[in-house]
Order: C-alpha cells, then structure tokens, then sequence
C-alpha cells in the first residue's frame, strides 16, 4: 500500500515539474521574442538616426560653402572699393556710362571680367578732345601703372584694342605663406588731354581676365 501511494506521489511530482518546465520554457520565448523586436525596433531608430544626421552633415557643408562664398565676395567687393578708392564722386555702377568693353564679359562683384582674348574698351563721350592715354595698374605688386596705349584720332571713338589680353592682364603669381596664388586684378583708367590743352583723369575701371 505504501509502495502504491509512493508511487503515485512520485507520479504527481513528475508532472508537475514537466508542467513549471513547459511554463517556464514558454515564458522564456515570449521574452526572447519581446528582445529581439525590441533589438529590430532600437536597430530601425538608429538607421533613421543615422540618416538625419548624414543630412544635418550635408546641410552645415552647404551652409559653409554658402558662407565662404559670401565672404569671398563681400572681400571682392571692397577691394574693388579700394582700388578706386580715389574715385570719391563715381560709384562703379556709374562705371557702364564712361566706358564700353566691346568684349565677352560679365560683372562680378563690382568687377569686370574678361572671357575672351579679343579686347577692345572704349571711352565714351569727349568728342572735342585731342588725345585720349590709357593706362593700367597691377594691383597686387609696386610697379606702379603704365601706358597702354595713346588714341589721337576719334574717327572711330576713343578706343584701346588687343587681341591678346591675357598679354597684359595676366594672372601673375602671388607669394603667400601656403605658397603661390595667382591674383588677376588690375584697375583701366584713362588721361583725356581736352581741346584748351587741359588733361583731366576718368575713374577707375576695376577688371581682370579670367
């Protein structure tokens, strides 16, 4: 009798230790399966993440360049400003009624730059006068300016040609501290010798071939 109950004791016991093991077992998966979504959600996050940050990184580089830009061109429209600083009544944009570049060009911060080899400026207006000199000054260097060229007929308008300008408005080297940089920049102006004999100057025109 003992041994009958024994065993059936024993036979409960087994069963239950298969069932807390079942339980358990199944819990265990349910968690795993909780962790692992967790893992593939946390994984999705940090890919969008990722990508807004390689956004943020694409918009500050284009913020940069945008800024160097400016920079370089407000820098560009005060050395224009300097280089005719002596000019003090004629505002560059005054410019376009004093001289005429019959030439491929385009304006550039309060500069005028040159496309093409083929050159031609001409002075505008001084119909009566009996001798037009064109001179040129390299910015950056102390050579101080020269004669381009001296117009005594007006047949044709007041006019300075060449069909090599990269001749005289070259890009000349600059020594810096990073080593050479070319700097084209050079100022036109002209010395107008009036029919009573007086020569007055025109203002400055602030160009450079490209």
């Amino acid at each position: 009798m003992r041994k009958a109950i024994f065993i059936m004791l024993l036979t409960v016991l087994m069963f239950t230790v298969a069932a807390c093991n079942s339980d358990s077992l199944e819990s265990f998966n349910e968690d795993k399966e909780l962790l692992v979504n967790r893992i593939s959600e946390l994984e999705e996050e940090l890919s969008s993440k990722d990508e807004e940050i390689r956004e943020l990184k694409n918009s500050l580089d284009e913020l940069r360049e945008e800024r160097d830009r400016l920079e370089e061109s407000i820098n560009m429209i005060r050395f224009s400003a300097y280089a005719r600083l002596d000019d003090y009544d004629a505002s560059f944009y005054n410019l376009a009624n004093i001289y005429r570049i019959n030439s491929k060009h385009e304006i550039i911060d309060d500069w005028y730059v040159i496309h093409e080899e083929n050159f031609e400026l001409e002075l505008l207006g001084y119909e009566d006068a009996r001798k037009v000199d064109f001179y040129i000054l390299r910015l950056e260097s102390d050579e101080g300016e020269r004669l381009l060229f001296s117009d005594t007929d007006n047949g044709d308008g007041w006019k300075y040609t060449n069909e090599n300008i990269s001749q005289i408005i070259n890009k000349h080297r600059e020594s810096t501290s990073a080593g050479f940089a070319y700097k084209p920049h050079f100022v036109i102006n002209a010395r107008v010798t009036l029919g009573n004999g007086n020569i007055i100057g025109t203002p400055k025109l602030s160009i450079y071939y490209k």
